[in-house]
């Protein structure tokens, strides 16, 4: 299998949020550490403010940034299972394709091309039982002490389809008319539980699953796939 790698959204994003709680430690503890060698109290008291301030920084951008590395390692869970498969070097794996629609930057985690077909990747690294009925999302954590709580998960179905049909929008603007996109969102946390029911137009499968859509019948010809790699390659150049 060959691969194309796009530049990174999460880890951008990630590295923005480390980059500005560092900077508010870095400010917090120049000033108290000043205000204390000078004895000034101005110095002093804008440093417990800006401590205050980088706790609150920290509690935003923090939990942002941890979502973000989550978002990264299941990407990275989900390359790992495509390389162990075996696909041969007619398939062509694109990671994080990116995507710009309705003012928002965005990508999509991995496009796959080969003989059966162009799929649509969404990894989602959470753990807990994972719950769908016709598209409505939740997911329950069990606690230390073994409580139940919901945990935050969104609408991965939601945003597989809306990015499946800006990618089938920038297909046909190659003239690539005509092209069934398979969408699923993958799931890579081995303590990620599934109770999926109800979706229409995408999947929702385990990593481990993956080979299940994944069939041994060429459904793309040798032309079709030369000329959707060819679309997709223009996104390195830009």
């Amino acid at each position: 299998m060959k691969e194309v790698f796009f530049p990174d959204y999460l880890e951008k994003k990630a590295k923005k949020n480390l980059a500005a709680c560092l900077a508010w430690v870095v400010v917090a503890l120049s000033l108290l550490f000043a205000g204390i060698a000078t004895g000034f109290a101005v110095i002093l008291i804008s440093g417990f403010a800006a401590a205050v301030i980088t706790l609150f920084v920290a509690a935003t951008c923090g939990s942002v940034y941890t979502a973000y590395r989550c978002g990264i390692r299941g990407e990275q869970v989900l390359r790992a299972h495509l390389l162990s498969s075996g696909l041969r070097d007619e398939y062509t794996a694109y990671y994080n394709l990116p995507l710009n629609g309705n003012g928002r930057n965005s990508d999509i985690d991995c496009v796959l091309v080969g003989p059966c077909g162009l799929f649509v990747f969404e990894a989602k690294h959470h753990h807990g039982l994972i719950l769908c009925r016709n598209g409505i999302w939740a997911r329950i954590k069990v606690g230390r002490r073994g409580t139940l709580y919901g945990g935050q998960l969104g609408n991965p179905s939601g945003q597989l389809s809306r990015n499946i049909r800006k990618l089938k929008e920038l297909l046909e603007q190659a003239y690539l008319y005509g092209l069934w996109l398979h969408g699923a969102v993958v799931f890579t946390n081995p303590q990620a539980v599934l109770d999926i029911k109800g979706l229409r137009w995408v999947r929702a499968i385990a990593v481990q699953d993956l080979n299940q859509i994944l069939s041994k019948r060429a459904i793309l010809s040798a032309e079709q796939i030369d000329s959707i790699n060819s679309r997709l390659a223009a996104f390195v150049k830009k």
